[in-house]
């Protein structure tokens, strides 16, 4: 106990520190990703807050905008208002525009689909037949990709994960992929307990990917280059230090929620 409550103090007296001494901000879009990324958790999440951190510890302040994911990728990628964005793993399609930073954590997706429907699954062409969900721009390995882009799977894309809870509920799709921590969450958020009971993931992972921080290629190449490379080391200063593995243990322990206290209205006599 006293050493974890040393790393958080030791936590807090750096971000006290460097937002002192900041003498750069980089604006980052963001997006409702429970349990790593949200507007409506601390610190906007886990994920958000070991990107701050990170940053704090070469002197840059962050500052971020919650926004869909496809307006969040789409602004970042014009780097007119944003220098990037968080939360994204590295494609061929997505390298054409951003540079990507070392590795915040590692991204798995499995299929959810509700127990009632019996999904089994090995290889892409399985999936033919089903009626699959999806959000634009995220990417779900390149055997799926590919099948989705080329029409051999029939995939119904949203702009937000929470909307696939809602398709799977009324019939309107069969299975969806996403990333095993968030869809639970999701899950536990969206639906009473009695439906998210109904609900199931397959074991299988249709990708295990890194997610990073994309930093606009549309900004000046040099500072560019500058916020990857602080990022980077800032990053591997903050796991040297254990301030990584404690912050990934407080959003497991749901030490990232925000309790609200429930109103208790009086009964007028």
């Amino acid at each position: 106990m006293s050493k974890r409550i040393s790393i958080i103090t030791l936590i807090l007296l750096s971000f006290l520190f460097n937002i002192a001494s900041a003498q750069e901000i980089v604006r980052l879009t963001n997006g409702e990703w429970q349990p790593l990324m949200s507007k409506n958790l601390k610190h906007f999440g886990v994920f958000s807050h070991i990107v701050s951190e990170a940053f704090l510890l070469e002197g840059i302040e962050v500052q971020y905008a919650f926004y869909s994911w496809q307006e969040a990728y789409d602004l970042a990628e014009k780097g007119d208002k944003y220098d990037g964005s968080v939360g994204w793993v590295a494609t061929p399609d997505r390298e054409t525009t951003f540079y990507f930073t070392d590795p915040v954590t590692v991204n798995k997706k499995v299929f959810f689909h509700l127990k009632s429907f019996p999904f089994q699954w090995n290889t892409i062409d399985d999936l033919v037949d089903l009626n699959i969900g999806a959000v634009n721009k995220y990417t779900y390995g390149e055997a799926f990709d590919t099948a989705a882009k080329t029409g051999k799977l029939k995939v119904e894309f949203v702009n937000q994960d929470k909307e696939l809870i809602k398709r799977l509920m009324t019939g309107g799709i069969q299975v969806f992929p996403m990333a095993i921590e968030v869809g639970y969450s999701i899950l536990h958020h969206e639906l009473s307990l009695e439906q998210a009971s109904l609900v199931t993931n397959h074991h299988r992972p249709v990708s295990v990917a890194p997610l990073s921080v994309m930093i606009s290629k549309n900004i000046d190449p040099a500072r560019a280059q500058r916020l990857v490379t602080a990022f980077n080391r800032g990053l591997a200063r903050l796991k040297k230090s254990g301030a990584y593995e404690e912050m990934i243990w407080a959003s497991r322990q749901g030490e990232y929620k925000i309790y609200v206290q429930p109103v208790i209205k009086q009964r007028v006599r």
